[in-house]
């Protein structure tokens, strides 16, 4: 492993820990559906992350590009049924 790519994949990490931390607060300080939108807003900066550099497909625009669509499709999804439970609580 050269060292950029190790210096990537640290910093990488670094970040992945900050923003798990800013997950934590925001469902322990946040509100139902903000908080909800927040944490799954940074789950697609990690999702980023984690298929880009630790994935190896920085280079791969195609099959990045698939992977990045299926965690939308799955991060709207979850979006969707916390705005059914919400809508249905009352």
């Amino acid at each position: 492993m050269a060292d950029g790519s190790s210096r990537r994949l640290a910093r990488s990490w670094l970040i992945l820990l900050a923003l798990t931390g800013a997950s934590v607060l925001a469902v322990r300080f946040g509100g139902a559906a903000g908080g909800t939108a927040f944490v799954l807003g940074l789950a697609m900066l990690k999702a980023r992350l984690v298929i880009l550099d630790f994935m190896g497909l920085r280079g791969q625009a195609a099959m990045s590009r698939a992977l990045l669509g299926w965690c939308l499709v799955l991060a709207l999804g979850g979006a969707a049924k916390a705005i059914a439970v919400v809508m249905s609580a009352g």
